[in-house]
């Protein structure tokens, strides 16, 4: 999903390169941001995909090591303006939260797929409702490791659009997309998931006896050298096996080699006071399902309070009903 680079009209000729070397999310406008299913995508007013008439969502590509791959993407003028665009290649990661695939910045060093990216061109205007192929060439290093390598050539729109005032101070967006290039160099390919940091956090009610809100959260690693979509199963229970929390399965974005996502669930009607135990399930095609949970007991002091008092009078009613029956005794012998 994309999101806006922003800065202060004041500072905007000084930053102006810093714009333009956004983050971006796979096949999405904008700059920074989470990714789908890695389509080629458009803003509206123009579009990035691969060249062809094949209809290729995405680069998807085999090579051996040391082997150099040709092909074209095609970045489309929609719009009935001329636009001028900087297109460079680009490592894709995945974000730490919520693992959305995501590009590094035209400033930044390319160390992957990125750096193996050579472009016919780095800058073109296209006129209003025009089409440009651009070829390039991928040269995979003879000591490329084995398994999935994904990057993507990313077209920014040079264009710097004022978004409106917020507080007085006006905000600038640059636009762009990717489309992505999903390599995997031959060799043994070993997939592998694993899930990490399961835990609840509670947040009690201030009503005694009243439902408490809770949010699990875990990471999700892939720890072999193929690139995954890992669907996760999380549940909770409570003391003595009962069901408490109903958290819907989830299929998250493209997972990278040795990357991570930690996942948030909100769980809006989780108990006040129990012992629960989280478990998290995560799967992919494929791949055998792993599990990892974690335990604690979760109060909401209201309710302790008021169950403490609850005990305190049961306390003082057995009392005064023992010394009853005891005089009661005394006085019958």
């Amino acid at each position: 999903m994309s999101t806006a680079v922003r800065v202060a009209s004041a500072c905007l000729a000084a930053l102006l390169a810093a714009l333009s070397a956004a983050v971006l999310g796979d096949a999405q406008p904008a700059a920074a941001a989470a990714a789908r299913a890695g389509a080629g995508a458009g803003t509206g007013s123009w579009s990035v995909q691969p060249a062809g008439t094949t209809g290729r969502p995405a680069f998807v590509m085999d090579s051996a090591p040391g082997s150099v791959v040709k092909d074209a993407v095609r970045v489309s003028n929609l719009s009935g303006a001329p636009l001028s665009f900087q297109v460079y290649g680009s490592d894709a990661y995945n974000t730490p939260r919520d693992g959305a695939l995501a590009y590094r910045q035209a400033g930044e060093a390319q160390t992957g797929l990125g750096s193996w990216l050579t472009l016919g061109t780095n800058a073109l205007v296209i006129p209003p409702g025009r089409a440009a192929d651009i070829p390039f060439t991928l040269h995979v290093p003879a000591d490329a490791t084995p398994g999935s390598h994904v990057g993507g050539i990313v077209a920014l729109n040079n264009a710097v659009e004022q978004a409106g005032e917020a507080s007085g101070v006006d905000v600038g967006i640059q636009r762009a997309i990717a489309v992505r290039i999903q390599l995997t160099v031959e060799g043994p390919v070993t997939p592998g998931l694993a899930v990490r940091s399961v835990r609840v956090r509670h947040h009690p009610s201030g009503t005694p006896f009243a439902g408490a809100r809770a949010t699990l959260t875990y990471t999700v690693v892939n720890t072999g050298n193929a690139a995954l979509r890992p669907t996760v199963s999380p549940r909770v229970d409570g003391l003595f096996r009962l069901r408490h929390g109903v958290i819907a399965d989830r299929t998250l974005p493209l997972l990278l080699p040795g990357q991570s996502a930690e996942i948030s669930a909100d769980w809006p009607d989780a108990p006040g006071l129990d012992y629960l135990t989280a478990s998290v399930r995560v799967t992919a095609p494929g791949l055998p399902a792993t599990s990892t949970q974690s335990g604690r007991v979760v109060l909401s002091w209201p309710t302790l309070g008021a169950v403490a008092a609850l005990l305190a009078v049961l306390a003082v009613a057995l009392g005064w009903l023992r010394r009853k029956r005891s005089g009661r005794t005394g006085a019958v012998s």
